[in-house]
């Protein structure tokens, strides 16, 4: 269902899987004992740093679960040629379609080698595209907590763009990774508000294995 790569000026996403991301070289990425920064990354994420390799194994196999049910897609970040560290796994995004709701949830995770350089925004145009014109949902929101000022900051300045709005501060909305109740901002733009500020048109293509 899903599309299997989604490709923007800058970034090439593909469906998040073992065969994309080799699980041993993921925990590298994800794990505290081996990466220097991972305990900044995941500051204000719904998981903690992997213990084991076999938590990295199992995150890809429920991406690829995921991916083949409908039930979330979840794509690894890769810059494309002509970025710094093109071709390099550069954390993941994706989207939870709440079918019945006809909404979808974003998410993001970078490394923070990547930080700073706008990815947040290109890959949320990708992913109001795929939301509304592929899969014709109606809203599109994405939660933060109010702390993170660098993914509020960047938010912020997507969801203007796009003709959005700030919905509110919600007490207790979450629970983090180590099931500690958390306040999030949430922000939301709708198919018809995305639609007044593109019309409809957009720079990403998306591709399907699948097909010919």
């Amino acid at each position: 269902m899903f599309p299997d790569e989604i490709v923007t000026p800058r970034l090439r996403f593909r469906a998040m899987s073992r065969e994309v991301v080799d699980p041993i070289a993921s925990y590298d990425y994800f794990a505290a004992s081996r990466s220097d920064t991972i305990e900044e990354e995941t500051e204000y994420v719904s998981w903690n740093p992997h213990q084991t390799p076999n938590e990295s194994f199992d995150f890809l196999k429920q991406a690829e679960k995921g991916h083949k049910t409908g039930e979330n897609a979840i794509y690894a970040i890769f810059p494309r040629d002509g970025e710094d560290g093109a071709g390099e796994f550069a954390g993941t995004t994706g989207f939870n379609p709440e079918w019945n709701k006809r909404r979808a949830v974003f998410g993001m995770w970078l490394r923070k080698k990547f930080w700073g350089r706008g990815y947040s925004g290109e890959r949320a145009a990708a992913l109001f595209a795929a939301v509304f014109d592929v899969f014709d949902l109606e809203v599109a929101s994405v939660q933060v907590e109010p702390e993170n000022d660098k993914s509020i900051r960047a938010i912020e300045k997507y969801i203007d763009r796009f003709g959005g709005q700030h919905d509110g501060l919600f007490r207790n909305a979450i629970c983090n990774a180590n099931g500690t109740p958390r306040d999030v901002h949430t922000y939301s733009v709708t198919r018809e508000q995305w639609l007044d500020a593109t019309g409809g048109d957009y720079d990403a293509e998306f591709h399907w294995e699948d097909r010919e």
